[in-house]
């Protein structure tokens, strides 16, 4: 069977041509998503998510048009969606003076899509990097997007702790960008 005649058939109720299109495309969508996000369990997550998004929308699927198409389509916007709520969540938790700091890294234009991949990556990478006692609770926070809570509970320290480590976590993050940023026009 066809894409779309696996999709017209999942459409009335045949679950097992939805699982079909999911076998195909699992691992090609996947290798999609991570040019866009660079945690692989993000990346399986958004995978998740455009496949429920797919399979719940089936009825909008125009057949005219591919189905991977429509489904990559999708992925594509998840993918958007999680960067900009990374972005968000490093702007909401920012604390430096200047927030253009962390604005600068980022763009809400959909041509810069790449770019805020990019900076993401970048940012993910400078939390990585983090010295032991911040990293863990910067990567719960930041990439994760734990609540305060819920990383006190995961560490099994108290919620002030939280808070005094993330915010010196910020400020080395913000210090690395400034320097990345001073760097990269030197």
């Amino acid at each position: 069977m066809t894409d779309k005649e696996l999709a017209y058939s999942a459409l009335h109720s045949d679950r097992d041509a939805f699982s079909l299109l999911l076998d195909k495309y699992r691992e090609p969508l996947l290798a999609f998503v991570l040019k866009y996000v660079a945690i692989r369990e993000d990346a399986e997550d958004i995978c998740q998510k455009s496949f429920e998004k797919a399979y719940l929308n089936l009825a909008k699927y125009d057949p005219e048009y591919a189905f991977s198409t429509w489904l990559y389509s999708i992925a594509h916007n998840e993918a958007i969606d999680h960067l900009r709520k990374f972005k968000n969540s490093i702007n909401a938790v920012s604390t430096t003076t200047s927030p253009d700091v962390i604005n600068t890294v980022f763009s809400d234009t959909p041509e810069d899509t790449v770019i805020i991949a990019q900076s993401v990556s970048e940012i993910i990478d400078h939390i990585h990097n983090l010295p032991e006692g911040y990293r863990r609770v910067a990567e719960l926070r930041f990439i994760k997007d734990y609540a305060y809570e819920d990383i006190a509970a995961e560490l099994n320290i108290p919620v002030g702790t939280v808070k005094t480590k993330l915010s010196r976590a910020r400020k080395i993050l913000v210090e690395c960008v400034k320097d990345k940023d001073h760097g990269s026009n030197n």
